[in-house]
């Protein structure tokens, strides 16, 4: 940016987005380059996403100059992608100096961004595409001893990556994986070694075990309800809102990645749930539409749309309310006093209170063309080019396919011969323009032609591959008809018409058996895409898992010493368990033998715990740290079993933990929650109780390897409940001696005692 010095840094905040970018990039790059010369390694990943961030800020500045860019932003900012990509090949020179003329490099990128007159000019709230800028083309390059040199790779795609970097390291490739190692370009042809999957390999591959493997979205749930229920304090509003975002996108991305890999009820379920957790965030209902259309469930597509403008209009409304209010606030400041802030929540809001009539207009088009009803769906797509802002040619290809549903052949070849005047390498529409050529007499040829453009540019396409088959077979060149059809039930097994082209061409040759073979491959390809259209939704938050409600979270096989020696001064008692265990009643029963107990008072007793909860506030903050601990030595401090992990090794510690079945512990927790009012994790109970368990699974791995220093003693609750003296006891050799036992035993209440037959009963 050579003319930076003539930016208003207080109104215009680009300069601060470039030297972010800037900054962030290059401390990856700088992180990289520390490892790769401090320590040794046979195979390093860099990620940077500094291009996509230029190229999103700026590529409209870029050269040619649009219409709509003025000049004075066009002069500042047009060189920012060119010095964005100057920056990146000079960071690319130090890594391969790095990683030296012997090692293996590969680049790749998902996706390119248009840099001409695909341009758009906004982005709009409600986008038929969720990448307009987008370019679908990457890019992939390698050099060194493993690949040939000045070598055309065709048909790649991001699936190849991993596979061909296990080849380079003679690792075998998997039969699961859904790519395969880009063979045309390594310099070894030696054969591909296949196993079954890596999953069967034994040996550690740096996962948590099973037994303690928790998804993240279920550990945030479990999180809140301990907060809702008081006995972990809230990190406040911003963590929690970083959080919550965090969930929300993991989320987001499963389900797009289940939608890519065909998996689309378990996407559509994932969608809706964050739909319903999010109304206003129109994405979520448009993917769920999408993948509606995909698994043609045109009537539930049909009332996401009518839901998607509902929510539009209700959303636009409040914007244009919200815009209204802070003209009244500020009717007495003029625009250039506005903040860089306020100006962007101004756009913003303006932005919110319009509708996109294009996008609605081309949504209801896809819908009616799914319902078979391409007349109309014509008519949607022409109101949406009417009112769309720029030459957007999936609107064109949308006309093209409602053409060619109704048998207009001519016009729909036209139609994608449009497109392909916009965009000269969109190989969607070169398809469409093949499959409208062979629908006319003579012109297979010419079909033939398009379909071969179409698959130089993507070649994993097994529809391309069906029309290059159909194209030869009208041209009488049926062993290369065979070879395509072939193909394209390689790339994808589940094709019935593929395998039913294969079955004509068996017929003409006299091979019956063939014929016959394909026949039935074809009705298992269509099974298989039924159910795939059916597919199996996952769980949503709410429903269950399935576990044995009879569960108990518990310690004991860490031992239950008989007796130990008198408490010393440095070591700390700590009182644990899962909230509503019974840990309130072994802290009262301590306190009533003569152990100090580290306590603050600040949670009063209530009607959940009318005796109190003797807790200490920093034993509930995840984030307090651990210098509070000294406090506690020769003391009883309680400390929910989740907070377990974080006790830290200049300590010694005597644990006790409260067991009490999962189902009682949920139950009471449920009843808790009523009382205040608070919604807890968004769980049904017996999935909470599985990720407790597998909670508790971890608390056991970390406290195991600590052999003296963490001495733990297991009380169940009903035991404790029966026959207080004996809890007494038990608790009094734990702790070496010399409390008040009948004292302890008094402080078990009646009350409880009464819960625990009911409970047992």
């Amino acid at each position: 940016m050579p003319k930076a010095a003539e930016i208003d840094q207080a109104k215009d905040r680009r300069l601060y987005s470039v030297a972010k970018i800037i900054a962030e990039c290059a401390s990856v790059q700088a992180a990289a380059t520390y490892v790769m010369q401090q320590d040794d390694w046979a195979f390093t990943a860099v990620y940077f996403d500094a291009i996509d961030h230029f190229s999103h800020g700026f590529m409209r500045y870029h050269t040619p100059r649009l219409p709509w860019v003025s000049e004075a932003d066009f002069d500042l900012y047009q060189d920012v992608v060119n010095a964005g990509y100057r920056f990146h090949d000079m960071m690319l020179g130090v890594l391969l100096d790095l990683a030296g003329p012997d090692t293996n490099v590969l680049i790749c990128s998902d996706h390119g961004f248009h840099p001409d007159h695909l341009r758009v000019q906004e982005i709009p709230n409600e986008p038929a595409d969720p990448a307009d800028e987008h370019r679908h083309f990457g890019v992939f390059a390698a050099c060194g001893p493993g690949f040939q040199r000045d070598k055309l790779v065709f048909g790649a795609t991001l699936l190849d990556i991993t596979p061909t970097i296990l080849r380079l390291h003679d690792l075998p490739v998997v039969e699961d994986m859904d790519g395969m190692p880009l063979a045309q370009a390594l310099r070894d042809a030696k054969p591909v070694d296949l196993i079954p999957s890596w999953d069967t390999v034994p040996g550690d591959d740096g996962r948590h075990p099973e037994d303690v493997r928790i998804d993240p979205v279920d550990a945030r749930e479990s999180l809140q309800q301990l907060v809702d229920l008081g006995y972990i304090e809230d990190l406040g509003e911003d963590r929690k809102q970083v959080a919550e975002t965090t969930i929300k996108d993991l989320r987001y991305n499963l389900a797009r990645d289940l939608a890519d890999s065909g998996k689309l009820a378990e996407a559509e379920a994932i969608h809706a749930e964050l739909w319903q957790a999010h109304p206003d965030e129109s994405r979520f209902g448009l993917h769920l539409f999408n993948a509606q259309l995909r698994r043609a469930d045109t009537a539930a597509a049909r009332e996401t749309l009518a839901l998607l403008e509902q929510r539009k209009r209700d959303y636009a409304e409040r914007a244009r309310a919200e815009l209204q209010r802070l003209k009244e606030a500020w009717k007495d400041r003029q625009p250039e006093d506005f903040s860089e802030q306020e100006q962007r929540q101004l756009r913003k809001l303006r932005k919110q209170a319009g509708t996109n009539q294009a996008t609605f207009a081309w949504l209801k088009g896809r819908l009616l063309a799914a319902e078979g009803r391409p007349g109309e769906a014509l008519v949607a797509f022409e109101q949406a080019e009417q009112v769309q802002m720029h030459n957007r040619p999936s609107l064109f290809q949308a006309r093209g396919e409602a053409l060619l549903a109704l048998r207009r052949f001519v016009d729909a070849e036209a139609r994608f011969r449009r497109v392909l005047e916009i965009d000269p390498v969109n190989a969607d529409a070169s398809l469409g323009l093949a499959r409208a050529l062979l629908m006319q007499r003579g012109q297979a040829e010419a079909a033939l032609a398009a379909v071969s453009d179409a698959l130089g540019l993507v070649y994993h396409q097994p529809r391309g591959h069906f029309l290059r088959g159909a194209a030869l077979m009208r041209l009488g060149r049926l062993a290369q008809a065979r070879a395509a059809f072939e193909t394209a039930v390689a790339q994808n097994p589940a094709f019935p018409a593929a395998h039913r082209r294969l079955a004509r061409l068996a017929w003409r040759s006299g091979d019956q058996a063939a014929a016959e073979h394909q026949l039935g491959l074809a009705k298992a390809a269509l099974r298989r895409v039924r159910e795939m259209r059916a597919g199996t939704p996952r769980p949503s938050l709410s429903e269950a898992a399935p576990l044995e409600p009879e569960a108990i979270a518990s310690l004991d096989e860490l031992g239950r010493p008989k007796a130990l020696p008198p408490l010393a001064d440095d070591e700390i008692v700590i009182v644990s368990g899962l909230p509503r265990s019974g840990t309130s009643m072994l802290m009262q029963m301590l306190a009533a033998g003569g152990v100090p107990i580290l306590t603050d008072g600040e949670r009063a007793a209530d009607q959940d715990n009318p005796r109190g909860y003797l807790e200490y506030a920093a034993a509930k903050r995840p984030d307090a740290g651990t210098g509070w601990l000294a406090d506690a030595r020769g003391k009883a401090v309680k400390i929910v079993a989740q907070l377990l992990p974080a006790l830290t090794a200049e300590h010694r510690y005597r644990v006790i933990f409260a067991e009490r079945p999962l189902h009682e512990i949920l139950a009471s927790q449920r009843v808790m929650l009523e009382r205040s009012g608070k919604p807890g994790g968004r769980l049904a109970e017996r999935r909470m109780a599985g990720i407790f368990l597998k909670q508790m699974a971890q608390v056991q791995r970390i406290l195991t390897p600590h052999g003296e220093r963490v001495q733990v003693l297991s009380v169940p609750y009903h035991e404790a409940l029966a026959d207080p003296s004996a809890a007494a006891e038990r608790l009094n050799d734990f702790l070496g001696g010399g409390l008040d036992l009948a004292a302890m035993a008094a402080a078990v209440a009646p009350s409880l005692r009464r819960q625990g037959a009911a409970a047992r009963e």
